[in-house]
């Protein structure tokens, strides 16, 4: 596991629209692999090596959930938009990066009243984020105006990257920078004469899965491994039966999400490499949410897809947390798969007869 890697994935600043810091993470580790570098129209980068067999896509998506400035107080404070889901009781008195079109990271803080400026009434009900705001420690808004801060630019949570005990990642956007990382592992230690491998990583999954589409239609790929994240049901108060996932446990094949079924036969030669390897490897579905496979499955005609998540515990939020040994047994499944296709297996995953 390449945790430099993932460090400086986590730490970058790319809402979904505004993606150019892990672009150009991706640019600098695969460039040198790489046979070719392009991008799509919205600016999913695209990574080829190879030239012959099947076209084989790797695709993690690069943006996180946000914020975008849509107001600054005369007082010097800042309203913001939600990008991507939130949940309200997550973002109060976090630490954010605002990023300025000159490419400036302006520290913040998602402001809250203190108790003691509270009714009992008050305290019981939770905040609106519209009533929220961001204090950067301006006193006017000539003051936020004066650091380049202006409408339309976006906010991220404050890069918190962390190694908790032996095998704990904790850090903001795992989702999912942890599946750009698996891709750019994948991309640079494959070698498989039989296909030509395409290593994605797709923009703005997460306001719908639209750099998904856009870098499905360039490629037009024969088969696809979606690699994400997914709610990991192992804390207090989530529904076990619904979120099986745990830390440590391997990593998770999702078997239907609200936009997406995974090709059978391909999910079977995912089992079957994880036997060979002898990985863990775990099983979930997801009816309210949806990964880029949701799009990749239905471009011209239809094209076989998986999609395979690591367990993640808090979601969207400021800070999320994975296991490393998950990441590595999804690195180690994941190659076994591409090692193993040639043109003929490859074609077997469509022969409907």
């Amino acid at each position: 596991m390449n945790i430099d890697l993932l460090k400086s994935l986590c730490d970058a600043s790319a809402v979904s629209g505004d993606e150019q810091e892990v672009r150009d993470v991706l640019i600098d580790t695969l460039q040198a692999q790489a046979d070719e570098i392009t991008f799509d129209g919205l600016g999913s980068f695209i990574a080829r090596k190879g030239t012959r067999g099947p076209k084989v896509a790797i695709v993690g998506h690069m943006d996180e959930v946000g914020f975008m400035v849509t107001h600054i107080t005369e007082e010097g404070f800042i309203r913001f938009d939600t990008i991507g889901g939130w949940w309200n009781q997550s973002m109060l008195n976090h630490r954010v990066t605002l990023r300025t079109r000159a490419g400036e990271k302006i520290p913040g803080i998602i402001g809250s009243v203190a108790p003691h400026a509270l009714s009992e009434k008050q305290k019981q009900q939770p905040l609106n984020f519209e009533e929220m705001f961001i204090d950067i420690g301006a006193n006017s808004r000539e003051a936020v105006l004066k650091r380049g801060i202006a409408r339309g630019d976006f906010i991220s949570p404050e890069a918190n990257f962390a190694r908790w005990g032996e095998d704990r990642i904790v850090a903001k956007a795992l989702d999912n920078r942890v599946g750009c990382a698996l891709m750019a592992e994948l991309f640079l230690s494959v070698d498989n004469p039989n296909i030509s491998l395409y290593g994605v990583g797709s923009v703005e999954e997460e306001v719908g899965l639209r750099g998904a589409q856009t870098s499905a239609e360039r490629i037009k790929p024969d088969v696809v491994i979606v690699l994400d994240t997914a709610v990991a049901g192992d804390v207090p108060g989530i529904d076990g039966v619904k979120y099986p996932l745990r830390l440590g446990q391997g990593p998770g094949v999702m078997l239907f999400d609200k936009r997406y079924f995974p090709n059978q036969k391909l999910v079977a030669a995912l089992k079957e490499s994880a036997a060979r390897r002898v990985a863990p490897l775990q099983f979930s579905t997801m009816k309210t949410g949806a990964t880029d496979g949701g799009r990749y499955n239905v471009m011209g005609g239809g094209r076989p897809v998986v999609a395979i998540c690591l367990p993640t515990r808090y979601l969207h939020a400021n800070s999320g947390m994975i296991a490393t040994t998950d990441y590595e047994a999804a690195l180690t499944i994941v190659r076994e798969l591409l090692m193993s296709l040639d043109e003929e297996r490859v074609a077997a995953f469509t022969h409907f007869r």
